[in-house]
Order: C-alpha cells, then sequence, then structure tokens
C-alpha cells in the first residue's frame, strides 16, 4: 500500500528517526552560492550517504569530518549535497586544491551514480583509476 511522503515524515518523527529528503520541499539540500557554510540538513544528508570520511581506508566517523566542496565555493562551486563530501582533517588537506595541476595531487568528485570517488594523483596511479571507499562497494552475492 503507498503511504503519502508527509505520512511517511510523520512516521519517521514518531519511531525517532531522521527523514533525509533528496530534493524534496521539506528541507533545502542545496542552498547554491547564498552561503559557503553546509545547513544542518544538508550535513544531515551528507552523514547519511557518506557515513564518515570518504576518503578509501579511513574510519573517522561523520563527526570527525568536514564537508569539502568539490568544485571549491571561491570558484562559483555551490553549497549542495552534489557538490559536497564528507573528509576527516588529514584527507581534507590532501584533497584540498593546491597550485598543482590535476594529476600531480589527489582529487575527489561525486561518481555518476552519487557516490564519492578519490582520483590517485599519477606517480600512484599511472591510470588514476577511481577509488571508492569500503563502505561504499556492493555486498558480494552467495
Amino acid at each position: 500500500m503507498p503511504v503519502a511522503a508527509s505520512e511517511l515524515r510523520q512516521l519517521c518523527c514518531d519511531a525517532d528517526l531522521v527523514p533525509v529528503t533528496l530534493g524534496g520541499c521539506s528541507e533545502v539540500l542545496d542552498v547554491g552560492r547564498e552561503h559557503r557554510l553546509v545547513t544542518g540538513p544538508i550535513r544531515t544528508a551528507l552523514m547519511v550517504r557518506d557515513r564518515g570520511c570518504a576518503f578509501p581506508g579511513c574510519d573517522k566517523p561523520p563527526a570527525a569530518c568536514h564537508a569539502h566542496h568539490v568544485v571549491p565555493w571561491q570558484s562559483g562551486g555551490v553549497t549542495s549535497v552534489e557538490n559536497l563530501v564528507l573528509v576527516c582533517a588529514h584527507h581534507h588537506g590532501i584533497v584540498e586544491p593546491t597550485a598543482d595541476p590535476p594529476g600531480r595531487r589527489w582529487e575527489i568528485r561525486i561518481g555518476a551514480d552519487g557516490v564519492p570517488e578519490v582520483l590517485p594523483p599519477v606517480h600512484v596511479d599511472r591510470s588514476r583509476r577511481p577509488r571508492r571507499h569500503q563502505r561504499f562497494r556492493a555486498p558480494l552475492s552467495a
């Protein structure tokens, strides 16, 4: 039996669950260029999506992470879930843009399927094959 979105939000609230509405009208998950810092609803959506630092192998929890703009805000990037990823302070320093050209440093992006992925520099992997945190890999079928 189908349930209306408003009824589902009520049920989630009653069950002490945090509803994350991607693109819904309940919470604003894209503040564009109006704000550089993430809002509470955007941070919640990032915590649900990324579940901690998105850098492969890192085990820092969401509360220990920064919201990093994939396209830097100062370069015209927007403050939206689609342009943000959670990274710990250490990995934030590694993926933060520098004067080095692409390919000479670690980069982070959101994949076509909405999952964060990290691109290593050419001295680590000449093909720069995107890497994902283990938590984003599909479980193996039995």
